[in-house]
């Protein structure tokens, strides 16, 4: 956070140390002062991210203590945004607080871990070894055994206590215990401590937090630090006048006051953006998990036999220890380092990410208080408006205004209450709104103009070809049109913004000019104007284009096209002939396509002839051969001397004398084809080159 302006001069005279209890009351030679003084709070900075800066100020005389009074779940913000500043060029010695331990791990250092909220089968578990006393229907004494837990389908898990007395072993359902009690005085003792541990950890409303200040003479002392609050809201009420094109904005801030803290006559500000806030885990003691190293037990061993000593210098050398003035030197460093006094010094800088409003004069909200304060009051211009969006309202257009922020501040997220001549007429939510940015603000139903919309699409059509190489790349246009229709209900002045979903992929083609765009829609404008009206130009937005003008109260409409255009390549040896015979006929193409095109469906028609031709004989010669099949098999049943015989040996003659014409046609026919193809080929590879 930006350190307050209020705080900056003095920072180069003041040193700011926060340190814990323990470490300070070890370290420090400067008595505490006896008497904390408390100051009253002065101001107070809310933001919009829950959080708020609080700033005590006030006069203290030679050495003192000033004490802060703070709700334990406030600890950790005011312990990382804590700054303190005496202004009379005192010195800050620090800060003393109460610590405590994590409720969890003191309630672990009892015998009877009470942090889980235990049940009593689960206190009886870690109780196993303790001597006790069981009333039921009878009474039951001994030592604790264990816990068993049974469970039966279809009932209720049941436990049951296991105790041991004098070689006996007796079994209670736990359901069934009336009275149960621990012979252990320290155990009882133990258990009281931890209930009363529980107690003393909710019941701790507020930790004393005490700054210890050193100086001279009477001097100003300011403390300031970040505590949780509310978020601050807004409102704005929104006054149309009779003339469009301006209106009366007034905001309102509410300032919730929930805190144990009375602000008197305190300097307030609400600031509008989203600065970062978190809250770090300071005030309770943090423990590191350190690893279990088990003590190293040494293995037996074989002595080995020993080969004579080497007399040798170098051998001494390396298994020399160090000198005992060089680990005294050592261990004299490493202790000045520890002990060595650190001080800090931080400034400050100013950031643009938020827009504050100061107000001007002293607010005084006492705790569990609330209070609305106003801190806007401007002209703004304004234009009153028809919203019409389908996903909306499928039937009706919404009233609304648009507002232009042009009150130069920076307007914060609320709700707005808008009012007419006739009094209220709506309310509507404006988002955060910076200098000089514009919304539209819908508000009420506008019962007075119907809307019918009808969606279609048109056909797929291609719109033109050309060849890339050995490539045809066709576009293809795919339409989307929706027609709106509006029949106002009288006379009716209105303009009427329609908001039109945007497509992937789509633009618009009609009507125009282009329209407005929003991140999700296009917005066209229709004017509305009565027969009673003069102006000639009719009711507009300046924001949006008029794209229909609408006279009386006849019905009329707004045809909105949107058009995408693929491209799709694919092999001129695969496009079949009847779709360039289509392009030929329905496409508007400069010569050379033409002339292409032309050539290659003349190519296709040959081959198709040959195609045909061949396929007429290959039809020809396997009918042939199927008749021929059927009279070898009547001729196997007849007598060769007959005539009928003789009469299929004549047919069988004929028919292989056409099977042989059928042969050489073919031959023909595939040399043709294969002359075809070559050309074909030779077409294609040639498109496109210069």
């Amino acid at each position: 956070m930006t350190t307050p302006a209020r705080l900056r001069p003095a920072w180069p005279r003041v040193v700011a140390s926060i340190l814990v209890a323990a470490s300070l009351a070890a370290a420090s030679s400067q008595p505490l002062v006896p008497d904390g003084v408390q100051l009253p709070v002065t101001r107070v900075v809310i933001f919009s991210t829950g959080v708020a800066y609080v700033e005590h100020g006030g006069a203290v005389d030679g050495d003192a203590a000033v004490e802060l009074r703070v709700p334990p779940e406030a600890m950790d913000d005011l312990l990382q945004s804590l700054v303190v500043a005496d202004l009379g060029g005192g010195r800050v010695e620090g800060v003393r607080y109460g610590t405590r331990d994590p409720l969890a791990r003191i309630l672990g250092s009892y015998p009877i871990d009470l942090s889980r909220d235990p049940s009593l089968a689960e206190v009886l578990t870690q109780a196993r070894g303790e001597r006790v006393r069981v009333t039921t229907d009878v009474e039951i004494e001994g030592v604790i055994l264990g816990v068993e837990r049974v469970s039966v389908a279809g009932e209720a898990p049941s436990a049951y206590l296991t105790v041991f007395d004098g070689g006996r072993l007796q079994r209670v359902d736990l359901a069934e215990v009336r009275d149960l009690a621990f012979e252990s005085e320290t155990l009882r003792a133990q258990i009281d401590a931890a209930l009363e541990a529980i107690a003393a950890y909710r019941d701790a409303a507020e930790v004393p937090v005490r700054i210890t200040l050193s100086g001279a003479g009477e001097r100003e002392v300011r403390v300031g630090y970040l505590r949780e609050m509310p978020v601050w809201k807004t409102s704005y009420r929104l006054v149309l006048g009779p003339d469009d094109g301006a209106a009366d904005l007034q905001g309102w801030a509410i300032f919730d006051n929930p805190t144990s803290l009375d602000f008197e006559d305190v300097q307030v500000t609400f600031v509008a953006g989203q600065p970062a806030s978190f809250v770090s885990a300071l005030f309770e003691p943090v423990y590191a998990e350190r690893p279990r190293i088990e003590s190293a037990v040494a293995a037996g061993f074989v002595p080995p036999t020993d080969a004579g000593a080497v007399d040798s210098e170098m051998s001494r050398s390396l298994m020399a220890a160090p000198a005992p003035a060089t680990m005294m030197d050592s261990a004299v460093a490493a202790e000045a380092a520890f002990g060595a006094g650190v001080e800090a010094v931080a400034d400050g800088g100013a950031t643009g990410a938020t827009f504050s409003y100061t107000v001007r004069d002293p607010v005084t909200v006492r705790r569990f208080e609330s209070v609305l304060v106003p801190i806007l009051r401007a002209d703004v211009t304004a234009y009153e408006v028809a919203l019409f969006d389908a996903r909306v309202d499928a039937r009706h257009p919404l009233r609304a205004v648009r507002i232009v922020n042009d009150s130069g501040l920076h307007l914060a997220p609320g709700p707005v209450t808008v009012f007419d001549v006739g009094g209220f007429t709506g309310t509507a939510l404006v988002p955060d709104l910076v200098p000089g940015d514009d919304r539209l603000l819908a508000y009420a139903v506008d019962l007075e103009i119907a809307l019918d919309v009808e969606s279609r699409s048109e056909p797929e059509r291609v719109v033109s070809v050309r060849f890339d190489g050995a490539l045809l790349v066709s576009e293809h246009r795919s339409r989307l049109v929706t027609t709106y229709r509006l029949a106002p209900r009288g006379d009716v002045t209105r303009f009427v913004v329609i908001e039109h979903p945007r497509r992937s992929g789509f633009d618009v083609v009609s009507p125009t000019p282009a329209p407005t765009m929003t991140p999700d829609a296009y917005r066209f404008g229709v004017s509305l104007v009565a027969d009673d009206v003069d102006d000639a130009a009719g009711p507009t937005d300046p924001s949006v284009a008029q794209h229909v003008r609408c006279e009386g109260a006849e019905p009329c409409a707004l045809q909105v096209v949107l058009e995408r255009v693929d491209s799709r390549r694919v092999a001129v040896s695969s496009v079949p002939l009847e779709r360039i015979e289509v392009y030929l006929q329905d496409l508007e193409l400069d010569d050379d396509t033409r002339a292409q095109l032309e050539a290659i469906a003349a190519l296709q028609r040959e081959l198709v002839r040959v195609d045909r031709a061949i396929a007429n004989e290959r039809a020809r010669r396997n009918a042939i051969v199927d008749d021929q099949a059927r009279v070898r098999q009547n001729m196997a049943a007849l007598d060769r001397t007959s005539t009928l015989y003789r009469r299929y040996v004549a047919e069988l003659t004929e028919q292989e004398d056409t099977l042989a014409e059928i042969g050489q046609r073919l031959d023909a026919l595939a040399n043709e084809r294969a002359a075809l193809q070559d050309e074909f080929d030779e077409l294609v590879r040639g498109l496109g080159a210069e």
